[in-house]
């Protein structure tokens, strides 16, 4: 699928018809609400009003659309893929509402309480204009295209500064920060790499545990005797 139209004719279902046939003679998307004139017989108004994500569900989805080295490519390119819907619809968002439940939505006909057929077509006008510009979606949900490539350009930039192997140290004198990275020094040629499972079994035995000198246990036990000296390794009774 890659076109939008689809999404909202499986959503909100093929345009009905009207005696006379029903066409959209002005279309106005703003954040929130889609209003326009639907004439066929007559001229009716109808609007479709959704609720927009506040800012900070924004900044969630700018979010994890930069973090999509896809998406955030297309988007900074100006595009917005059609699958990128999806990415809205898992943080619940839909681009495209899932049914006239998700939708307040009215016309000036005598049909204004149920989903009449100019409403249907208005809804197949929208899809078309987002096939044309898929923007016109964000703009719906409340995200204006620049907006939306800004806050995407931004968080990607800033997700790319961090670099694994990067420290902050500090100077000696003045306490100023600076970041530096610091490598390992590399093990001689032929040597095992530091950690490695050859330079473990390859490594000398440990040492045999430490032995107090002789009789040092009499001497303990004079300056501090009870249990805790008889406690300490190698100064227990014989």
């Amino acid at each position: 699928m890659s076109t939008w139209s689809p999404l909202f004719a499986q959503a909100l279902g093929e345009p009905g018809r009207v005696a006379g046939g029903a066409r959209v003679e002005r279309l106005s998307v703003r954040p929130g609400e889609v209003t326009g004139r639907v004439r066929g017989p007559g001229a009716h108004e109808v609007s479709l009003i959704r609720t927009v994500p506040p800012e900070a569900e924004w900044e969630r989805l700018c979010a994890a659309l930069a973090s999509q080295p896809v998406f955030r490519a297309r988007i900074l390119a100006g595009e917005l893929p059609v699958a990128a819907a999806r990415v809205f619809s898992l943080l619940g968002w839909d681009l495209v509402p899932r049914g006239w439940d998700a939708l307040v939505a009215t016309c000036s006909c005598d049909r204004w309480d149920a989903r009449c057929a100019h409403l249907a077509v208005a809804v197949a006008e929208l899809g078309a204009e987002a096939d044309r510009d898929p923007f016109t979606l964000t703009r719906w949900l409340g995200r204006e295209r620049r907006a939306l490539v800004a806050q995407v350009k931004a968080l990607s930039s800033a997700a790319a500064k961090g670099f694994p192997g990067e420290e902050t140290t500090f100077g000696k004198n003045d306490g100023e920060a600076a970041s530096d990275t610091v490598d390992a020094p590399s093990p001689p040629p032929g040597a095992a790499a530091p950690s490695s499972a050859a330079e473990f079994w390859s490594a000398p035995p440990l040492p045999a545990p430490p032995r107090p000198p002789r009789d040092s246990g009499e001497r303990v036990r004079a300056a501090a005797p009870g249990l805790v000296a008889d406690d300490l390794p190698g100064f227990g009774q014989p």
